[in-house]
């Protein structure tokens, strides 16, 4: 839509949510260059409005879950397109997602194990429930995440390991199978 490097939008919440001060009404500059992704521009509306929070005297945080163009309706943009694709100075973006209580950061200077966590997923479920389904998917979108998969096999002949091995599942630097159900006798 245009060839700026950055544009003045408008950002406007969805009805759904409750935004405890006025935010986003007077046009906020962002950039969207060539290669600003709507991500970049979700990030950069996440910080200002921290910033805005902090200055009306409370910490909260904007968790966004999609956004969208006013003018276009409410279709949700491709967290991974170009915002140059979609927004011109002037636009409205509106917002969907929740606005949280600030969690802080633990300090930059910290070392102890029990400041720094690794989150984990642990994903279960009946047989055909489709545990490999949402894997495999989940594997397909990672975007430069590494992703380690610790797979509890139970039955005699090991079946997920092999669907997950295959195609464009071969993402996953390595997978463990555990045959016996014991990480540590394999």
């Amino acid at each position: 839509k245009t060839g700026l490097d950055a544009c003045m939008l408008k950002v406007e919440f969805h009805s759904s949510m409750e935004v405890p001060f006025s935010f986003g009404a007077e046009p906020l500059k962002f950039a969207i260059g060539h290669s600003a992704e709507i991500n970049d521009l979700m990030f950069d509306l996440a910080a200002k409005f921290k910033d805005a929070s902090q200055q009306h005297g409370s910490e909260l945080d904007l968790q966004i879950n999609f956004l969208w163009n006013a003018t276009n309706g409410p279709t949700p943009l491709d967290p991974r397109s170009r915002t140059a694709e979609h927004f011109a100075d002037g636009d409205t973006v509106t917002v969907y997602g929740d606005i949280l209580p600030a969690v802080p950061m633990p300090p930059h200077f910290a070392t102890n194990a029990d400041t720094v966590k690794i989150p984990i997923t642990v994903l279960t479920g009946f047989l055909g429930s489709g545990k490999t389904t949402l894997l495999n998917h989940i594997l397909r979108e990672q975007t430069g995440k590494k992703i380690a998969i610790i797979e509890n096999e139970f039955g005699e002949i090991s079946i997920d390991d092999a669907l997950l091995k295959t195609g464009k599942m071969n993402m996953a630097e390595s997978i463990v199978t555990l045959d016996n159900g014991c990480l540590c006798c394999n």
